[in-house]
């Protein structure tokens, strides 16, 4: 193999193993917060099961999703709703429990009662008040 074949297979290689890695991160971390990742369908269903219960649907990779974050985390960490079930779900992770769950995009916020869904958010732009105002209509 020529020197220019060796330099023109590295740069090909290097260029398809970046493009392969691009969709592997996420826009934002989820890690880093007082909402609960879920892990399981189980854990899911337990979560929601019983009490007042705000799950945020979402896409790791969504802008709209990534803007719409702050207001859940605020909620989530005020001290006013120890007993809430504060959890996301990432669709990447649980496909079908989203499409059995009937969200059309994302993101998307539901307060569950009881297992009963109560309130839906869709899209971006719900504020802080307008999640505290659904949570508190159901106490």
């Amino acid at each position: 193999m020529t020197v220019r074949k060796t330099v023109l297979f590295i740069l090909i290689a290097t260029a398809v193993s970046a493009l392969a890695g691009c969709g592997d991160q996420a826009t934002v971390e989820t890690s880093d917060n007082d909402l609960v990742d879920i892990t399981s369908e189980e854990q899911f269903n337990t979560g929601i099961s019983e009490g007042v219960s705000m799950v945020f649907y979402h896409a790791s990779w969504c802008s709209k999703c990534a803007a719409q974050r702050p207001a859940v985390e605020e909620v989530s960490e005020d001290g006013q709703y120890t007993d809430v079930f504060f959890a996301e779900v990432e669709f990447e992770d649980f496909d079908q429990l989203v499409k059995d769950r009937n969200i059309p995009g994302f993101p998307t916020i539901v307060i569950y009662k009881d297992c009963n869904e109560e309130k839906r958010f869709v899209g971006q732009g719900h504020s802080r008040a307008e999640l505290t105002q659904a949570l508190n209509d159901l106490f």
